[in-house]
């Protein structure tokens, strides 16, 4: 992949797969059921938004020391991360 190369995930590829993935518990209670796999597919695709736009902000901006997020290393990304979650 060239450098360059922003990074875009499909956010309802990703939110189906999700679900996929996950073991839900079985219940005579559908709407508790429905709820719960909704849930996880919002999360899952609203992560994916959050993550394209910051991957978008990466390439249309460098940081402060002039370094995109793509150039960081594994523990300064975590950390460039989490200054920038503001849930």
């Amino acid at each position: 992949m060239a450098e360059e190369q922003k990074t875009q995930i499909d956010p309802d590829t990703f939110a189906y797969q999700a679900l996929s993935t996950i073991h839900f518990r079985e219940s005579v209670d559908y709407e508790a059921q429905l709820k719960e796999r909704l849930t996880v597919f919002l999360m899952a695709k609203y992560l994916v938004d959050d993550f394209n736009h910051l991957e978008d902000q990466s390439f249309a901006a460098s940081d402060a020391a002039g370094v995109t997020l793509s150039k960081l290393g594994f523990n300064d990304l975590l950390a460039k991360i989490s200054e920038l979650n503001h849930y």
